[in-house]
């Protein structure tokens, strides 16, 4: 029996044909064990908008109820609101974790080459290169030198419309090393409602 972040959902393993009523009579023995584990996982988990392997994935700006399926191979399969998660039965928390990490940078190495290329063409700069890396301090980065852009995987959990936010910002930050009046005046002719957008959760 564990007890899972971030909103403290119990799961139980056991044979299969085992009896409900045995389970439950499990759960119950256990149900001071289960409330301290269920109020530590809460009390310790990091916003939910960063939890990976939690019981949602979240893209785009949707949630997905995380529906895990024993499987001798990792791999998840997106549905219109739950996605299977395929698991080994001997995969840890951990396990999952990094699994799904690996999903959301493959998404993200696929989504903003594209928009950064569009972006590239309306501003009229060429990014010397894209990184991406599992940030939750800053959405995206720019070295207005090295003209190298940065983004966060984790930037995927948002609208897709923030995304066009996001790399039109840091594009401009080749031009514009800070957020003077020039590049807020730059930013609204692309994006008018940019300050908006910024906003998005």
């Amino acid at each position: 029996m564990r007890v899972i972040p971030p909103d403290g959902e119990v799961k139980v393993s056991c044979p299969m044909g085992t009896p409900v009523k045995v389970v439950e009579q499990f759960i119950i023995s256990n149900i001071n064990w289960v409330e301290k584990a269920t109020q530590k996982v809460k009390t310790n988990s990091p916003p939910k908008a960063y939890v990976q392997g939690g019981n949602h994935f979240l893209l785009f700006g949707k949630a997905y109820e995380i529906i895990e399926e024993e499987s001798n191979r990792f791999f998840l399969k997106i549905g219109s609101e739950t996605c299977i998660l395929g698991c080994p039965n001997t995969a840890s928390r951990e396990d999952k974790n990094t699994y799904l990490k690996g999903v959301m940078k493959t998404i993200a190495k696929k989504e903003f080459p594209p928009i950064v290329s569009y972006y590239e063409g309306i501003i009229g700069v060429k990014a010397s290169g894209i990184s991406y890396r599992f940030t939750t301090s800053r959405w995206g980065s720019c070295n207005y030198k090295t003209r190298h852009v940065n983004f966060s995987v984790y930037a995927i959990q948002k609208p897709k419309e923030y995304l066009e936010y996001l790399v039109c910002h840091e594009l401009l930050h080749i031009l514009y090393p800070n957020h003077g009046k020039q590049f807020k005046a730059h930013l609204k002719s692309i994006i008018p409602n940019a300050e908006k957008i910024s906003r998005l959760k």
